[in-house]
């Protein structure tokens, strides 16, 4: 006979499972792969009601040649299978790294890794972040894969943080929650109540790419450098006509990087000045938000902006011009609702439980969500 040893006891784990608090750390890097944003969030269960309360937030800025590490692995030119398998490792090591220091108590990780590619069209994505590492550096259990099942489903895998917004921050149909990371998606109720959440297009990413290439600056802070510029019509028309076709593809419906990346704009780029063509860049950012909008949600009038784009005050005042009323959240929820979101789902994932409504495009609601034990 064999020796075994039992080392990890699944009864005691379904009965922590269901208590009625969990602390749970939420990690999320976006597309623009400028930091990683972690949350920790304490959930309480109240009857049938779920409560959240933030004790701690921060995000942790990467290097830039980290940073570019990552974009490059969007790219078939400046990736392939070797690269991609050591960054899976490399990146949660980063991460765990970037945890331990922090010190803070937590029952359970909800971990998002990396997306470097989405493809909706043929039902695949891919986030890397070996969650293993996570699990056996940290000592506790993660949650990841939040995507995946969805698409296994006929989903978009895409936006999941529509579930939080849906439970803690939608009050009717005329409310829509913008949020403005590398990609913009929006999360609203439609005429009939129905829950519904799809990416409208670029966020910060063609921006970014601009400010870093041209600039020498990571991002638009504030909106400074593309208030310096003017609007080119032309090349904004051109922009949104490029797009057409993701505009008529009706919700639910995903985009990412591997689209809206440099090579989207290299046919402009001699048209106009630096400054020009930031500013050009955010109004087409913006135009894309409304255009979809006006097409899917047409009885909205005020925007909750949440991410990066929050703080860039040229996009705001452009949201503004095309006739909405724009809130701007406090500063902890506009910067780490993402992170918080992904905590929000691994709660659910713990007690089981899922949103009545996909909003994805999934055949049926799903437990979204994996897990890997510290043992």
């Amino acid at each position: 006979m064999r020796y075994l040893s039992k080392i990890w006891d699944w009864k005691i784990f379904a009965d922590f499972c269901n208590e009625d608090e969990h602390v749970i750390l939420g990690l999320m890097s976006g597309t623009s792969a400028d930091g990683l944003d972690i949350a920790n969030v304490k959930f309480r269960l109240n009857g049938k009601e779920i409560t959240y309360e933030i004790l701690d937030a921060t995000s942790i800025e990467y290097g830039r040649d980290f940073q570019k590490r990552i974009i490059d692995a969007y790219s078939k030119e400046t990736s392939n299978v070797e690269y991609i398998t050591k960054l899976n490792f490399e990146i949660a090591k980063q991460h765990a790294h970037m945890i331990k220091k922090l010190n803070w108590e937590y029952d359970f990780i909800a971990y998002h890794g990396q997306t470097v590619h989405h493809l909706p069209s043929f039902g695949a994505t891919l986030q890397i972040g070996e969650p293993d590492v996570l699990s056996v550096v940290l000592e506790k259990p993660v949650i990841h894969g939040f995507r995946t099942k969805d698409m296994a489903l006929g989903g978009q895998g895409a936006p999941i943080s529509a579930y939080f917004d849906a439970y803690f921050l939608l009050k009717d149909i005329k409310t829509v929650v913008l949020n403005v990371g590398g990609i913009s998606n929006i999360t609203s109720f439609t005429k009939d109540g129905q829950l519904i959440a799809f990416d409208t297009g670029p966020g910060n990413c063609l921006i970014d790419e601009v400010c870093q290439r041209f600039f020498g600056e990571r991002y638009d802070k504030d909106g400074t450098l593309s208030s310096k510029g003017y609007v080119e019509e032309k090349i904004l028309e051109k922009l949104i006509s490029k797009s057409y076709e993701y505009i008529q593809k009706t919700p639910p419906k995903t985009t990412g990087r591997e689209v809206f990346n440099f090579d989207f704009i290299t046919d402009i780029l001699n048209y106009t000045s630096k400054e020009n063509l930031l500013r050009t860049l955010v109004k087409y950012t913006a135009s894309m938000i409304v255009i979809n909008l006006k097409r899917y949600l047409s009885d909205v009038n005020k925007i909750i902006i949440f991410g990066g784009g929050a703080y860039n005050k040229t996009l705001v005042k452009d949201l503004i011009d095309f006739g909405y009323s724009v809130e701007i959240p406090d500063d902890t929820l506009i910067n780490f609702r993402e992170a918080i979101a992904i905590a929000f789902l691994g709660e659910l994932f713990l007690r089981g439980q899922v949103f009545e409504k996909t909003v994805t495009g999934a055949q049926r609601p799903s437990l979204l969500g994996k897990l890997s034990l510290p043992v």
